[in-house]
């Protein structure tokens, strides 16, 4: 009868203490807010930037919204993180090798800086957090359908046209 006692009161301590968990760790969680236009294209255009959030390296730069507004500081979380930090880094051994360059003679024209952007279409899932003392928006893109994600490379004073 003992026996039963304690394994009642432990089933009881443990379910309290798994409540009071989840409780204090809801309550101090920041809700993710969607921003930006539910029919509209958002991009991202990343700076160059990383940092380690949750264990891994994500590009930063910023988050243009389809109203013209720019998130300074944001970061790509998730899906795509790494090949962004990959496809960033060639355009700019591509930047640094050819900017200025004569690409065609006849017209005197030059390569100009290209820049990748990532266009989402919809809203976008962004949390604001402090890593480091520092203000960063984190996008949450596992949360975005991959239907919904493209990547280009423009010429950099055309981004805005793709947004």
């Amino acid at each position: 009868m003992r026996l039963v006692w304690y394994v009642v009161v432990g089933v009881i301590a443990l379910a309290v203490a798994a409540a009071l968990i989840l409780i204090l760790h809801t309550a101090h969680q920041v809700p993710v807010q969607y921003v930006g236009s539910p029919n509209g294209f958002e991009g991202f255009v990343p700076s160059g930037q990383t940092v380690s959030y949750k264990g891994s390296q994500d590009p930063v730069g910023d988050l243009i919204l389809n109203n013209g507004t720019v998130i300074h500081d944001a970061v790509w979380n998730g899906q795509y993180a790494s090949t962004i930090i990959q496809n960033h880094n060639e355009i700019e051994q591509l930047n640094n090798q050819w900017v200025g360059e004569l690409v065609d003679e006849s017209s005197n024209q030059r390569f100009v800086p290209l820049q990748d952007v990532y266009v989402i279409k919809g809203q976008v899932p962004v949390e604001q957090v402090t890593l480091n003392g520092q203000e960063y928006y984190v996008i949450h893109a596992d949360e975005i359908r991959d239907a919904d994600i493209a990547g280009f490379y423009t010429y950099q004073g055309w981004i805005n046209n793709f947004i």
